[in-house]
């Protein structure tokens, strides 16, 4: 048989939309900008060096 309040317990709500829409911009921007970092170019057009990155 369900146990009705252990099930409760377990329950986590959901992000909201505004929040998932913030977590992938987010992770949009840093994956762009480490795109830009292994690719050698600044805002500006200049080269950087290429080193590893922690």
């Amino acid at each position: 048989m369900i146990d009705f309040k252990e099930e409760i317990g377990k329950y986590k709500p959901i992000r909201s939309v505004d929040e998932v829409e913030t977590a992938i911009r987010d992770e949009v921007v840093d994956i762009m900008d480490l795109l830009q970092y292994i690719s050698g170019k600044t805002a500006g057009g200049d080269a950087v060096e290429a080193v590893e990155m922690p």
